[in-house]
């Protein structure tokens, strides 16, 4: 044999042999994740076939260095035969870096020739939702429809429902989703929310202790508790988790208004003041149900004075509330002496609220407005 010819096939079999090690460097590198190293190695390699410019790719994604990793799997896609989980691949990483239009593409793609796939249908579901296309919940529905087990998409189908307030349906596709997963913080959030959008209390409330079991603590979980003891009435509990809720959020007026509430019902009258005040001091503009509890607190407390202030505050912010034009009236009738100065804040009131209704209010009021002239008129026949 010549030997040029031989010096070339020796050659030949090197370089096979360095480019074999070398790919086996670099994917060792890849499989223990150092992937700055491999891709590296990966780069020395020529030429470079499909796996390798995939290698670098998935190198690139593992990273973070997403452009990187989407240039490379392009270069991938022009070549033929691509698996599926390739295409996959890209198609998620384009969701990542919100090159949705694209993923869009990719997963239609992959919809259209793999109709029977659960996940590609949810994906495809997602891409729409984030593209505020109102299809977005057919592909949800399809991948449930094809799989009852799949969390995400009873996920996103249940918080569909419970926007549309159908309730009903709430209950019904979460369930389906719990049989097979029971421990699905987000089936059992909405399950919470959907009694409490409802008002009913007593069943919310195990749906959050639930929660809080699994160990989903949170602003929330808390919240939402706090709000559910309150409504039972255990007040304790609530004050509990509105503390909890501070520790999130000590900047909230709702909460400390709620944690007024829950006090005043304790009859902790000092410890209701002080969080109405902090709600109100929070607010940017004072809300007449704030003042107005304040000054319900002052006449438990018997200073009236104090109760007549917030209650005018509270008509100042709502002229028109009147609950707190009511409560003017039996503040003043409780602090004067004088029966005609309890006569006018009673006019007063009828004055502006006095309907054809039978109104509780007016009905209290027109029967203290006639003991109150009947006490006029019998002081004036004394006199």
């Amino acid at each position: 044999m010549n030997r040029a010819l031989i010096f070339i096939l020796c050659m030949i079999i090197h370089q096979a042999n360095a480019q074999s090690s070398a790919l086996t460097i670099a994917d060792s590198l890849y499989s223990f994740g150092d992937y700055s190293n491999a891709i590296k190695k990966y780069q020395k390699i020529v030429p470079k076939d499909r796996y390798i410019v995939l290698q670098i790719a998935k190198s690139h994604r593992a990273k973070g260095t997403y452009t990187d990793a989407l240039s490379y799997y392009k270069q991938a896609l022009k070549t033929t035969n691509l698996t599926t989980s390739v295409k996959l691949e890209y198609a998620k990483l384009l969701m990542i870096t919100g090159k949705l239009k694209k993923a869009d593409s990719m997963y239609t793609d992959l919809v259209l020739k793999h109709p029977k796939n659960p996940d590609f249908q949810y994906r495809l579901g997602v891409i729409k939702k984030r593209l505020k296309d109102t299809l977005a919940i057919s592909y949800f529905k399809e991948a449930f429809r094809l799989d009852s087990t799949h969390q995400k998409s009873c996920f996103e189908i249940s918080k569909n429902y419970l926007k549309k307030k159908n309730y009903d349906m709430v209950w019904k596709t979460a369930n389906i989703g719990l049989r097979s997963y029971p421990e699905n913080v987000e089936l059992i959030s909405i399950l919470g929310q959907n009694f409490l959008f409802r008002k009913d209390y007593d069943t919310a409330l195990p749906y959050f202790q639930k929660l809080l079991k699994l160990n989903q603590k949170n602003e929330f979980i808390h919240s939402k508790l706090g709000l559910c003891y309150s409504k039972t009435y255990e007040y304790k509990k609530a004050i509990s988790h509105f503390n909890e809720v501070l520790k999130y959020d000590d900047k909230s007026p709702n909460t400390y208004s709620l944690l007024g509430h829950a006090y005043e019902q304790l009859k902790k009258y000092d410890n209701a003041l002080e969080y109405y005040k902090k709600a109100l001091a929070l607010k940017d503009t004072p809300l007449e149900e704030d003042l107005l509890s304040i000054a319900l607190i002052y006449r438990f407390q018997e200073k009236w004075k104090k109760a007549i202030q917030y209650a005018k505050l509270a008509i100042k912010e709502d002229p028109n509330n009147d609950r707190a034009h009511y409560q003017l009236a039996m503040f003043a009738d409780a602090h004067y002496q004088d029966p005609e100065i309890k006569l006018k804040y009673y006019n007063n009131y009828l004055k502006k609220f006095d309907t054809d209704k039978k109104d509780y209010f007016n009905m209290i009021v027109k029967k203290r407005i006639a003991q109150l002239e009947e006490e006029i008129q019998n002081k004036t026949k004394n006199n």
